[in-house]
C-alpha cells in the first residue's frame, strides 16, 4: 500500500481531531459523586454508644455501623426495645446485630432475626460469611468464643457427667 506524505499528514490531522473529540466526550460524562451523609441526633448517638460498647472489641466498629444504619430506618425506641429483649433472653448482642445487618427492608424480611430470637440458635458459618461480606475478617472459632462469652454460655459439663468421670 502506497501512501504519500500528504495523505499521511491528513490522516494524522484526522487522528488528532478524533482524540480531541474523545477527550471532550469524556469530560462531558463526568458527574459529581453524590455522597449520602447519615446524621443522627444526640439521643441516637447515645443509643449507638450504649449498645456498641457492649459488643466485643473485634466487632465494635461493625456494631456501630449496623446500629447507625438501622437508626436511619427505625426509631431509637424500637431498636432499644429489641436489643433489651435480646439481653433479657440471654442471647448474644453481636449475633443479633450481625443478623440485623441482613434485614431486608424491601420485603420486610426479618426471618433470620426472629428465628434467632425464638430458638437462640444461629449458624456460625452464616454469621462468619455475613461478616466477611462486610470486610470483617474473623475466624469461626473466634466468633463462637465471642458469642459464648457474651451470652455467658461456656462449655459446661453437667454434674452427672462429672460424677461419672471420677
Amino acid at each position: 500500500m502506497n501512501v504519500n506524505k500528504q495523505e499521511l499528514k491528513d490522516l494524522k490531522k484526522i487522528d488528532k481531531r478524533v482524540k480531541v473529540d474523545e477527550v471532550r466526550k469524556v469530560r462531558l460524562r463526568v458527574r459529581p459523586i453524590n455522597v449520602r451523609v447519615i446524621t443522627i441526633g444526640k439521643e441516637e448517638q447515645r443509643l449507638v454508644k450504649k449498645w456498641s460498647s457492649k459488643c466485643a472489641e473485634p466487632l465494635r466498629e461493625f456494631c456501630t455501623s449496623v446500629l447507625t444504619k438501622l437508626l436511619t430506618y427505625f426509631t431509637s425506641k424500637s431498636i432499644n426495645d429489641l436489643l433489651n429483649e435480646v439481653m433479657k433472653k440471654g442471647l448474644s448482642l453481636e449475633t443479633t446485630l450481625i443478623l440485623l445487618s441482613q434485614y431486608d427492608l424491601i420485603n420486610n424480611d426479618d426471618a433470620l432475626v426472629r428465628n434467632y430470637l425464638n430458638t437462640g440458635n444461629a449458624d456460625i458459618n452464616l454469621l462468619t460469611s455475613i461478616l466477611s461480606k462486610n470486610n470483617v475478617n474473623i475466624k469461626p472459632e473466634e466468633l463462637k468464643q465471642i458469642i459464648q462469652s457474651s451470652t455467658g454460655k461456656t462449655e459446661r459439663t453437667s454434674l452427672i457427667s462429672k460424677l461419672f468421670k471420677h
